[in-house]
């Protein structure tokens, strides 16, 4: 998923982007920060506050369906109010969102500060190759931090509803403050190819204005390394991406089938065995300690892949489940008897 193919594009799809772009009379386009499923996100430079920030541009079809938005500027509402709760500080800083009317349809666009690299980065690039988790002390300061930011999201009234190692960022305000130059050092310049059909790399693709001609590669992120884990003792992180993410009462405001998008890994069991409604604390909660046991465990899984061994291992852990799950698991007499 580092770049995007031709047939991301079209109508429906992603809004064809290119450096120097500018948006919303405002945002101009430096380069590529990375892309999604739904979306791709870019490091711009702010033309009224001279600083950089982060660019989110959804897919149209993704901006049609998705409640991103509205999330977002909740979230951005209730950090413009005075709370000294301490999560506030570890989630990420909502600063514009705007609709874009493009050639594919209208795209929602969320504008963030800019953040670092992300807990699933390849920690041995930065400590060496004989260490593959992050040391003791800063794995403490980090599980700390995601804590705090998951209560800070339910006391705003917000469900994340994907917490896993990719949307958890190291943040600097070295990066906020960059100069050109050492934007350049820090990003390096943006790296082009042709763009291609997934199907079939070889096959040219003519031209379109539906989709550019070239795609940008993500950054290389060795130099974030060194900007956000240079000093053990200021590690701050920023949950960010509420793409998953839902307002539950007293703040709702608007109808959200439940859909749940988690990686499976971190699915709580109510997802597993479709035994809930809508979105609820508790589903995050659930991903929280599968996220620390994570942090703290060289990103090893407490429970092993694959639906049925994740449920049994769940058992071996934490005990049998509750009779209605119990029941329900069509799998069970492979692992247990009828006691458990």
């Amino acid at each position: 998923l580092s770049i995007e193919t031709a047939e991301d594009y079209g109508v429906g799809g992603f809004h064809p982007i290119s450096i120097d772009d500018i948006f919303n009379n405002r945002y101009r386009i430096i380069n590529k920060l990375s892309r999604g499923a739904n979306s791709t996100v870019w490091l711009v430079e702010d033309l009224l506050s001279n600083r950089l920030a982060s660019l989110k541009v959804l897919s149209a079809d993704s901006s049609r369906l998705s409640f991103e938005m509205s999330v977002s500027q909740h979230l951005q509402l209730q950090q413009t109010r005075y709370d000294p709760h301490p999560g506030k500080e570890h989630v990420v800083c909502i600063l514009d969102t705007f609709v874009l009317e493009g050639i594919n349809g209208l795209h929602h666009c969320i504008v963030t500060e800019l953040l670092g690299i992300d807990l699933n980065a390849d920690v041995e690039d930065f400590y060496g190759e004989d260490i593959e988790h992050f040391p003791p002390d800063v794995g403490k300061k980090i599980v700390a931090q995601v804590a705090q930011g998951v209560a800070y999201l339910h006391k705003c009234g917000i469900i994340h509803g994907d917490l896993h190692l990719r949307n958890v960022l190291f943040y600097s305000p070295k990066l906020q403050n960059a100069s050109c130059s050492e934007i350049k050092h820090i990003y390096g310049e943006p790296i082009f190819s042709p763009i291609r059909y997934s199907s079939d790399y070889r096959k040219p693709v003519p031209p379109s204005p539906h989709r550019p001609t070239m795609t940008i590669h993500s950054l290389h992120k060795l130099h974030l390394f060194e900007i956000c884990l240079s000093s053990p003792h200021k590690v701050h992180i920023k949950i960010c991406d509420l793409g998953e993410s839902s307002i539950y009462k007293p703040y709702t405001l608007f109808h959200q089938p439940f859909k749940s998008g988690m990686p499976r890994l971190y699915r709580a069991p109510e997802i597993i065995f479709h035994d809930i409604v809508s979105p609820t604390p508790a589903m995050d909660i659930w991903a929280l300690g599968v996220l620390l046991y994570m942090i703290m465990n060289e990103k090893r899984c407490p429970f092993t892949a694959g639906e049925d061994t994740m449920i049994r291992w769940m058992v071996m852990i934490l005990g049998k489940l509750p009779d209605k799950w119990w029941n329900g698991w069509a799998a069970r007499a492979e692992y247990f008897e009828e006691n458990g």
